[in-house]
């Protein structure tokens, strides 16, 4: 007898630090059970060609086995790396060959949808998650790769023992038949013959009707029970969406409760009670001075014996050309830190500020520079809703190429994308660091100990405790921010941090507004801002794959009134750009 061969497996997976080590054991433990796993640890020696060996691996093995993780999916789908061009080769080799089943997905980390390549999202994986691993799993693989499969059933035969019962009846009535006419003589045969043959039909009859009966009675029970059980969903669905229903318009009902509280407390606070509190004084002014007019003219006309005649008087009143907006504490008098990583922070002090827009004004704005505005472009920055904030550290500047590349060399952050190609080059280390996605903005601020600001953070950071439309104020111009504007003072492609002083927020921050987008830790959901985390339907759930929120524009941006602070970009986390960066904050009390 021919001799089996073992089958070989290629192992396929991302070098990660702490993944090194597991898929070393778990192919040792595969060639323990009689499988010819083929692993890179094993088979390449300096000077070999990495493609060559990837290449003939993956052609030459009966099956591949590629381990998922969100480092494998981003390095696949990104074409990165060895894992890149493994990719490559997998998904030439299932176009021209239609050879699905040789490629076996195993999930090692996170979820399927964030773990899978964009070639293997639709395939049955086997899940190989916890410490470390199940072994239903494991034995799963095994018996995949030996190629065995699970067998079906056996058919019913209830069918068939009701027809073998059926003949054994009517082979015990003909033998009695039989023995009953050799009882009773030639003469009588024919006659009983006849008799029993008419009872032989009558009783398959018989056994026949009753056998449609039953089956009648079991299709009109399971057909029952189906109606029951659908029924049963139907309700049950029914009650899941008003349930929903009933959620939404409460949600629905209390947001509007809420914007029209703000808007009243808005306007009592901003006009109605400083109106009330300046017609009062107004009022008792009169009421004290009044006395006084009534009885110095009487003595005057008295003493004097004329009438007098009024005299003009002018009364020279201070009105400012511009509104005077409210901002915090003056530039020298900031608290201003340096990190760790010897990164400029600026504290923002806690309490109230007001966040968001009226859409209305902000719409009224844009038809001033443009005919096509539409109103619902800035509904999404409404209600206008007060918030809350403790005490909070957020970076003076934005992170610039220089302090990102320290983390690169420390092998915690990725480099910036490939078309960055003014990463690298000393001459601009103090330009904003772009083609960066959230999650990598996100790993960078985790490695200095600290956070991406929230949307609410970093909106008061640019804001202040008014309501202004930009970081110094009302008015753009190219002195104050780097935007595309119609100035010849516009520089039109990116600058350093810093650079603008006469745009700074009030709390000291270079470039809130233009420059670069910046990335917010924030999910884009409607205002009014929710912070919370639980059954993760909060702004800030750190583990949904939903659009994120940037902030502060561009330096693409033509027009100012697209360049204001309460200005909402929606993106997907991974999304990169070379007009995108960031920024970090950090929790003043931990």
């Amino acid at each position: 007898m021919a001799e089996t061969k073992p089958p070989k497996v290629f192992i396929s997976y991302a070098w990660e630090d702490d993944l090194k080590t597991w898929v070393l054991d778990f192919a040792a433990r595969l060639r323990s059970d009689g499988i010819n796993a083929i692993l890179d640890q094993w088979e390449t020696v300096p000077g070999d060609q990495l493609p060559e060996f990837m290449e003939k691996s993956v052609r030459e093995s009966d099956f591949v086995v590629f381990v998922c993780t969100p480092t494998y999916k981003r390095k696949s789908d990104r074409r990165k790396g060895g894992v890149g061009y493994e990719g490559h080769i997998i998904t030439g080799e299932v176009f021209q060959k239609n050879n699905h089943r040789k490629f076996i997905p195993v999930l090692r980390k996170g979820k399927w949808a964030t773990a899978s390549p964009s070639w293997a999202s639709s395939k049955l994986f086997i899940d190989f998650r916890g410490e470390p691993y199940s072994e239903t799993s494991y034995q799963h693989l095994l018996d995949t790769l030996f190629g065995k499969s699970p067998t079906a059933p056996p058919l019913r035969d209830d069918i068939l023992r009701e027809k073998e019962e059926r003949e054994t009846a009517e082979k015990i009535a003909q033998e009695k038949v039989a023995r009953e006419k050799a009882e009773k003589g030639v003469a009588e045969s024919a006659q009983l013959e006849v008799e029993e043959q008419a009872k032989i039909i009558v009783a398959r009859e018989n056994a026949e009707r009753e056998r449609i009966v039953r089956e009648e009675r079991e299709k009109q029970e399971r057909e029952a029970a189906e109606k029951t059980e659908q029924e049963k969903v139907r309700r049950e669905v029914d009650k899941a969406v008003k349930d929903v229903q009933r959620q939404l318009e409460r949600k629905l009902f209390f947001m509007r409760l809420r914007h029209k509280i703000n808007r009243l407390s808005f306007y009592l606070r901003y006009y109605i009670f400083p109106a009330i509190l300046v017609l009062g004084i107004i009022a008792g002014t009169f009421y004290v001075a009044k006395p006084y007019f009534d009885n110095a003219l009487p003595l005057i006309e008295n003493e004097v014996g004329i009438t007098p005649q009024p005299s003009l008087t002018t009364i020279q009143t201070d009105v400012p050309s511009t509104v005077a907006f409210e901002t915090a504490t003056p530039y020298h008098l900031l608290t201003e830190i340096t990190d760790a990583k010897g990164v400029s922070m600026v504290l923002v002090p806690a309490g109230e500020f007001i966040m968001g827009s009226d859409a209305d004004v902000a719409y009224a704005e844009c038809q001033k520079s443009r005919s096509d505005c539409q109103g619902n472009w800035f509904v999404d920055e409404e209600p206008q809703h007060t918030i809350y904030l403790n005490d909070y550290y957020i970076d003076k500047y934005e992170v610039t190429n220089f302090f990102y590349a320290r983390c690169v060399a420390l092998g915690v952050c990725d480099q910036p994308g490939d078309n960055n190609s003014d990463y690298g080059n000393t001459n601009f280390d103090n330009f904003p660091v772009v083609y960066a996605d959230w999650y990598m903005a996100k790993t960078f601020c985790e490695w200095r100990e600290s956070h991406l600001p929230t949307e609410a953070q970093w909106e008061k950071a640019a804001r202040g405790i008014d309501s202004r439309n930009y970081p110094w104020g009302e008015g753009i111009d190219c002195t104050k921010a780097n935007y595309w504007g119609d100035d010849v003072a516009c520089i039109r492609n990116l600058t350093e941090v810093g650079k603008y002083d006469l745009g700074r927020s009030p709390y000291g921050l270079y470039d809130m507004t233009g420059n670069v987008w910046e990335w917010v830790n924030s999910l884009y959901q409607p205002y009014p801002y929710n912070p919370r985390i639980k059954f993760g339907f909060g702004s800030e759930d750190l583990e949904s794959s939903s659009n994120r929120v940037l902030r502060g524009g561009g330096m693409n941006y033509e027009l100012g009134y697209d360049a204001r602070i309460s200005n909402r970009l929606s993106k997907a986390p991974d999304f990169v750009s070379d007009i995108v960066g960031f920024r970090c904050a950090k929790d003043a009390i931990p």
